[in-house]
């Protein structure tokens, strides 16, 4: 359905305003408590709140709702924006529903290949996600991936009939909850200079006649704390790398690895950035792979594993120095709209005193609009 949008005193403004998104459903069976219930990014260790026992979640929140906006195009630019909203925003508790923005931008285009984008958008690094019913997707498990305000350019460049460049460079901001000097300040904003980032994306028929995607990107940023036994200013770095390889038209391998410190912004660190006991970043590396098998028109497998390894010595305490995941799904397209689900999952997640194990069991229904 497209919408054409009016402007002031009733005059037709030739905006076209297109609604998508989708209603799911997941139901999750844990043999161990995890953080946050439906959305597993970790195993909860025994001394917490019910941690160690099993845990039923019935979740719809992540149902979505967007707008995509095309405005004729004027004096040779190309307008374009999007608005996306779900019900994710209270994380830490699985079950209270609250509407977050997911996406909102502007995005202006030229026939050269050259555009910028205005509002918040997916980070830069990351160009792919794994194929999931599981609404985490690797999240603290070797997925790295969030959505900032933030400006950007992009030059796409034609390398041949099957070929594509693509350099992505942006600067961006907020977003950040980390106050970890406990000042009211995000400890981002405390720092006053936006994150840096840029990627390189290689877009090619190798193999099949799929298109393949190489990746390489990274991002830098600043925190600064103050009224800490380590107050100063701190570094977030990432150099990351993705694949993505269709090796046949049924058959798919695709992956992720990269390497930084004070990631907990990009859901990284396991949920750790910076140590104020000893006044280090947290250095951390991780990574996933995937093989993802298309069975016919209408069904597909996968099998997977991700995992996050934070360097020991930056922490401290009850902190959480591993985690992982390894996992199988199966998905069927009962129609053109509506896919079914099933995924079965064993996380691990050890601390310095022990290991906590899961058996996650995932149904989802989803329908698409």
């Amino acid at each position: 359905m497209i919408f054409s949008g009016v402007a002031a005193f009733g005059q037709q403004s030739n905006v076209q305003i297109t609604p998508y998104g989708y209603i799911k459903f997941d139901a999750i069976h844990d043999t161990a408590r995890t953080a946050y219930g439906d959305l597993g990014f970790w195993v909860l260790p025994e001394s917490a709140d019910g941690g160690g026992e099993r845990e039923l979640n019935f979740s719809a929140r992540e149902t979505r709702f967007g707008l995509n906006i095309v405005a004729p195009e004027n004096r040779g630019v190309k307008t374009t924006g999007r608005i996306e909203v779900d019900f994710y925003e209270e994380v830490p508790t699985a079950n209270k529903y609250a509407l977050r923005m997911r996406l909102a931008y502007v995005d202006l285009a030229w026939d050269n290949g050259w555009s910028i984008r205005f509002g918040q958008d997916w980070d830069t690094y990351n160009s792919f996600h794994p194929d999931m019913v599981d609404a985490s997707a690797l999240a603290y498990q070797g997925h790295l991936y969030s959505r900032h305000p933030q400006a950007r350019v992009t030059k796409d460049t034609k390398l041949g009939e099957n070929s594509s460049l693509t350099l992505k460079l942006a600067v961006q901001y907020g977003r950040n909850n980390s106050n970890i000097d406990g000042d009211g300040q995000p400890d981002e904003n405390a720092a006053s200079t936006p994150n840096y980032h840029g990627s390189l994306v290689l877009r090619s028929r190798l193999l099949s006649e799929r298109q393949s995607v190489f990746t390489f990107s990274g991002a830098y940023g600043r925190e600064k704390l103050s009224g800490t036994a380590h107050p100063g200013t701190y570094e977030s770095w990432l150099i990351h790398g993705g694949v993505q390889l269709p090796l046949s038209r049924r058959v798919t391998l695709q992956g992720i690895a990269w390497k930084g410190a004070n990631l907990d912004n990009y859901l990284g660190g396991i949920g750790q950035g910076i140590n104020a006991v000893t006044g280090t970043e947290v250095s951390t590396q991780g990574g996933w792979g995937q093989l993802v098998y298309t069975l016919s028109r209408n069904t597909r497998t996968s099998i997977g594993y991700g995992v996050e390894d934070p360097k020991d010595e930056d922490l401290s305490g009850a902190a959480r120095i591993h985690n992982d995941r390894i996992f199988t799904n199966f998905f069927y397209n009962a129609t053109d709209r509506v896919t079914f689900g099933f995924e079965y999952a064993s996380l691990r997640t050890e601390y310095a005193a022990s290991v906590m194990r899961t058996h996650r069991v995932n149904f989802g229904a989803q329908y698409r609009f």
